[in-house]
């Protein structure tokens, strides 16, 4: 018998994809302020002109901290990709106490389940909605960062696409997170569930995260792979295995379970909440670690935090503190704790607990632009909805019952189905550019586009002019830029000052440039014939090199992988060793995206559930040899 998704019971099948709700919060300026859920904004300005975020401390009144309430063996900070490894791992043995703290909410949200959901996702609760600070090369332009804030962090808000990189991207890692060390952890993680891969050296089938291919591929999507092989580029069946190059065009594989959505939270932490020396605690915020004076370094000890009634709390950790808040708020929890720049946190009036120039540098992003067509009958073409993602694609009747019984149709889609991975340059050792199809026509700015398919367009008559198509992302998958993350002040409820700095490096302008090109002759191959209209975005008069780098500029988005603000490695430019501790402290470690040197190819919520799996590895490794050190101090035996 079919084990389908679970739909709520409250849910009305009719307005199953009705978003109303959330629009208000998606669709203008982000800011702190609240608006009624009912009402419209009279105006929908994009996202990425949104402020950052300002203080708010008199918004949350709190009590005085008191003394530790609780003791556990591990406090982990953040319920996100890696804090959901790091939980379960931990707490396996049944004895060591383990406590997860998670600001955002539990992943109970129906939109978390459905794949085709995530639009739902964008600017809502779940969201952290972080704007950078005006870009410099991007001619003063803010962009919007959505981050998860709910268990499972953001690849549970995510398109779900499941990427390890290449085995090449590890070897300019620390000694000991090479290629030949990680694999295995990327396979201890992964259960593989398609059949052919479940065959492959490259895969496993036994590990807690279900990645599968597409329940159902979009005949426009195969018919992009079709094209870019006409255009002279090879297929790739399997780009996760390394046994061969990355270079070519598929059909992705993502992290889902019977047609739902599978996040960290779900394949990490359902099977286990009832483990009794686990506590899961949601809705907290954590303030500071707290560090005691050991011998002669400072260690930490516990975490305070604000809880979910504006009460502070504070909570010791016997054995370590595990920071994995994520790329934006592990440099900004270490700096408010005292670690970091010497100069930047005497700025800001914090008493220096370790000076590590490196916590918040060496931050990195992929870069993407969109090259979009209509179809041949923009609107006609809308009521194809299985084929054409439109509004209408989550109002069909019959979509909605073949992914209710079936876990099948156009509501399991990624969006982003297929795509590759490309040398822009041919002497170039791997690819720089990645490739992401999309059966959905989007404005240059994806974000606003998404939030016109959430609300269906309009708000109270389900109607929109948004005609059918398909659009090609150009991603830079090896970025060369660099930006860094700083404190806007020392209240931890007000975001950090994100400085992307995109387009520092020219050789990632060069590689978008090249993208578009690419996938402008793909898409006029006679594979997409039958599908293509109009080109939309930039304009079929947008040709010349550089008018292409202007729309590069006023338009390039993020791909959702950040990674870097805490690398590890050895010296001044990194924050935290291979063994993820940090430097100058003890008890204390960053284990999750902050910590990689460099960005793999492809999304990172593969690599970050792989740091995460090691990590812990590291931790137990460690309290075993303190465990061996007790044994032989006191002549017992430990067993």
């Amino acid at each position: 018998m079919f084990s389908g998704p679970t739909i709520p019971t409250f849910v009305p099948l009719p307005s199953i994809f009705h978003a109303s709700k959330l629009s208000s919060t998606f669709t203008h300026t982000v800011s702190r302020s609240h608006r009624p859920a009912h009402v419209v904004p009279p105006t929908r300005t994009p996202i990425t002109n949104a402020a950052p975020a300002d203080t708010i401390s008199e918004t949350l009144p709190r009590t005085a901290t008191s003394p530790p309430s609780q003791s556990f063996d591990y406090v982990i900070i953040g319920g996100g990709a890696a804090g959901c490894v790091l939980a379960n791992r931990l707490s396996a043995n049944g004895k060591t106490r383990v406590l997860l703290l998670e600001a955002g909410p539990p992943d109970d949200s129906f939109y978390l389940r459905v794949p085709l959901g995530f639009p739902y996702l964008l600017g809502s609760k779940h969201d952290w909605a972080f704007v950078t600070e005006p870009e410099p090369h991007l001619n003063g332009r803010r962009l919007y960062f959505p981050r998860g804030k709910v268990l499972g962090g953001s690849h549970a808000i995510s398109v779900m696409l499941y990427h390890r990189g290449n085995a090449a991207d590890y070897e300019s890692w620390p000694e000991g997170w090479h290629a030949e060390d990680v694999l295995p952890y990327f396979k201890r993680s992964e259960g593989q569930r398609a059949a052919l891969k479940q065959q492959s050296a490259a895969h496993s089938c036994n590990g807690p995260l279900a990645v599968d291919d597409l329940a159902r591929v979009n005949p426009m999507s195969s018919a992009f792979v079709d094209a870019a092989v006409q255009c002279g580029l090879q297929r790739n069946d399997d780009f996760n295995d390394w046994e061969r190059s990355q270079d070519g065009v598929g059909i992705f594989q993502v992290t889902q379970r019977d047609g739902n959505r599978e996040s960290p939270a779900t394949a990490y932490l359902n099977s286990i909440r009832a483990r009794r020396n686990l506590t899961v605690q949601t809705g907290v915020t954590v303030e500071r670690i707290i560090f005691e004076q050991g011998n002669g370094v400072p260690r930490a000890s516990g975490v305070s935090y604000v809880k979910a009634d504006g009460n502070r709390a504070t909570v010791k950790a016997e054995k370590e503190v595990l920071l994995s808040a994520g790329v934006y708020a592990s440099p900004q929890l270490l700096m408010l704790s005292g670690v970091g720049p010497a100069e930047h946190l005497e700025g800001m009036g914090i008493p220096i607990v370790a000076d590590v120039p490196a916590v918040g540098q060496n931050l990195q992003d992929h870069a993407a632009v969109m090259l979009s067509y209509e179809s041949q009958a923009p609107q006609l073409d809308k009521r194809n909805s299985s084929v054409y993602y439109t509004e209408r694609t989550g109002k069909n009747i019959g979509t909605i019952l073949n992914y209710i019984f079936r876990g099948k149709g156009p509501l399991t889609s990624p969006m982003c189905e297929a795509g590759g991975f490309v040398k822009s340059d041919g002497s170039m050792g791997t690819c720089d550019l990645q490739l992401r199809f999309i059966p959905f026509v989007s404005e240059p700015d994806p974000y606003h586009s998404l939030a016109d398919f959430a609300t269906a367009g309009s708000y109270l008559k389900n109607e929109s002019n948004r005609p059918a198509g398909f659009t090609l992302q150009s991603v830079a998958a090896r970025p060369r830029s660099r930006g860094w993350v700083s404190l806007r002040s020392t209240d931890v409820r007000d975001s950090v000052r994100i400085h992307g700095n995109w387009m520092a490096d020219t050789q990632d302008l060069r590689t978008l440039v090249q993208g578009l090109k690419l996938c402008r002759e793909i898409a006029c191959q006679d594979a997409l014939k039958e599908y293509r209209g109009r080109e939309a975005y930039p304009g079929k008069e947008v040709v010349s090199d550089q008018a292409l780098e202007k729309y590069v500029l006023n338009t390039c988005h993020t791909a959702n992988a950040m990674v870097g603000t805490c690398r590890m490695g050895r010296g001044e430019d990194c924050a935290v060793d291979s063994e993820l501790r940090v430097r100058g402290v003890e008890g204390l470690r960053v284990i999750d995206s902050s910590v990689m040197p460099t960005l793999p190819g492809g999304q990172s919520g593969a690599p970050t559930m792989m740091i995460a799996e090691k990590g812990a590895d590291l931790v137990l490794q460690a309290q075993q040899g303190v465990s061996e050190a007790v044994s032989l101090s006191t002549g017992t035996r430990q067993v």
